[in-house]
């Protein structure tokens, strides 16, 4: 889902940074030099360059660095939720709110359903939290985009092109045509911009209205599910269908946070070439 190929974690380094390694190694060079006895310092040097050879491809301790860090992941994404969550304003906080209540209510009725296991329970469970989770984000990336879209105007930005293009093709200073060109190609660009910002505002709001009606509907039949298959099957229907939208996020986030260069202003000599090269066209 979301941003978010787990990365394999460095085994070797969480070997030697392992809070036990480093507490044996530091005991073992105390002792050398408290006893003078360098042999000590030695044998622990050898048993350390032993460990770090061997302990990053045991298996058991492959799975204790790799849930760590799965812990950890989640612990961040967690807080990330939550800052998002705080961020969010009127009915987009209210539905974010009710849509976590909702969760815990699956999750209830779930864990009191005799026919899902404990594992599949797990595995369920963390697909609904990511339906949570992608509801925020998406809501949050919704607000962001209607904040830049209510600064903008689509009016202004086509008058400024227009006027850009004009003097590109009435002026005859070719410093000027070139700088009104590199103008025209940034307005346009915001355009495109403003236009991909409202395309992907209309399928994120259809996307939160789709995993809200589909969590009520999970809600529904939480506790009458026949068959574990029924859950899985509408969570990896929706996943699938929030994952495309996840990642116009990613895009719109882009779009939002990118720098445009300026547009020079239009002087009052090249505004007569733009209002001149209008009355021609006009005629």
């Amino acid at each position: 889902m979301d941003e978010l190929e787990p990365r394999r974690p460095n085994f070797l380094k969480a070997a030697f940074f392992n809070v036990y390694n480093l507490s044996l190694l530091g005991g073992a060079g105390l002792a050398a030099i408290a006893t003078n006895d360098w042999l000590i310092g030695v044998g622990a040097l050898a048993l350390e360059a032993l460990w770090l050879v061997l302990g990053p491809d045991l298996k058991p301790f492959q799975r204790s660095v790799t849930e760590a860090a799965r812990k950890e992941r989640e612990k961040a994404e967690q807080a990330r939720i939550e800052q998002l969550l705080g961020e969010l304003t009127g009915r987009d906080y209210q539905r974010a709110k009710a849509l976590e209540e909702l969760k815990k209510e699956i999750e209830r009725d779930i864990a009191n359903n005799p026919t899902f296991s404990a594992v599949l329970l797990r595995t369920e469970l963390e697909k609904l939290g990511q339906l949570y989770q992608s509801f925020v984000k998406l809501a949050a990336a919704c607000q962001k985009s209607e904040a830049y879209l209510g600064s903008v105007s689509d009016k202004e930005l086509t008058r400024q092109l227009e006027a850009q293009q004009a003097l590109e093709r009435n002026h005859s200073d070719a410093a000027l045509v070139e700088l009104a060109k590199k103008n025209a190609q940034v307005l346009q660009k915001r355009l495109d911009a403003v236009r991909d910002i409202r395309m992907f505002l209309q399928r994120a709001r259809g996307q939160m209205n789709l995993i809200e009606n589909s969590v009520r509907l999970l809600r529904d039949q939480a506790l009458t599910m026949t068959s574990p298959s029924q859950l899985t099957e509408q969570l990896d229907g929706l996943l699938t269908s929030v994952d495309a939208v996840s990642q116009s996020v990613k895009d719109t986030d882009a779009i939002l946070s990118g720098r445009f260069d300026p547009v020079a202003p239009i002087s009052s000599g090249e505004a007569d070439v733009v209002a001149s090269a209008d009355r021609d066209q006009v005629r």
